[in-house]
């Protein structure tokens, strides 16, 4: 792709998240179809179709994963899109999907908020209250990235919160595997 092509998929990348971030869903969908045109590997995009989609359906916590996903590295960025496709495609309803969604928002402390036509990022205190979903969640996650100690983290605490769930212990005795190997 010449210079001149890739700088206007950048300019379309950016008016697709402005749009995005200001619920201009619709604009956001047309500069992110345009950004894919050029670019079908583009995450960004991607996920912003997926979220957009999301959002449609009722989704409204889409939009915040999508800020997060943004401002999120590579490793991170894989790590969210595949958790939110197995929760696109999970068969639980109700406040679980809600929590669900809510753990994986809490995971990086990152809150984006536009404000007129700038952008602000904000450190978030994680929420302690969630307890073991989160937890398991956060395991689930760093074990994904790869990052076995801090999911063994996670998964003990989980395991302590809810002691007699045998499937969530053997899931910290193959995480504790892994890490050994690891080493």
């Amino acid at each position: 792709m010449d210079m001149k092509k890739r700088k206007k998929t950048e300019e379309f990348l950016q008016y697709g998240i402005e749009n995005f971030l200001k619920n201009r869903f619709g604009k956001a969908k047309t500069f992110f179809s345009l950004v894919l045109s050029d670019e079908p590997d583009n995450k960004v995009a991607k996920f912003g179709l997926m979220c957009i989609d999301a959002i449609e359906d009722g989704l409204t916590e889409a939009k915040d994963m999508f800020s997060v996903f943004v401002f999120a590295n590579e490793d991170q960025q894989k790590a969210i899109m595949e958790i939110f496709e197995n929760y696109s495609n999970a068969p639980f309803g109700g406040a679980t999907d809600q929590d669900y969604l809510y753990d994986i928002l809490s995971l990086y402390n990152v809150k984006a908020t536009s404000l007129g036509d700038d952008l602000y990022l904000s450190k978030i205190e994680p929420d302690n209250s969630r307890g073991v979903n989160t937890n398991m969640l956060l395991g689930k996650v760093y074990e994904k990235m790869g990052d076995y100690s801090k999911a063994i983290d996670y998964l003990a605490k989980a395991v302590k919160m809810k002691p007699f769930d045998d499937a969530l212990r053997k899931e910290l005795i193959e995480v504790v595997k892994k890490n050994k190997a690891n080493e």
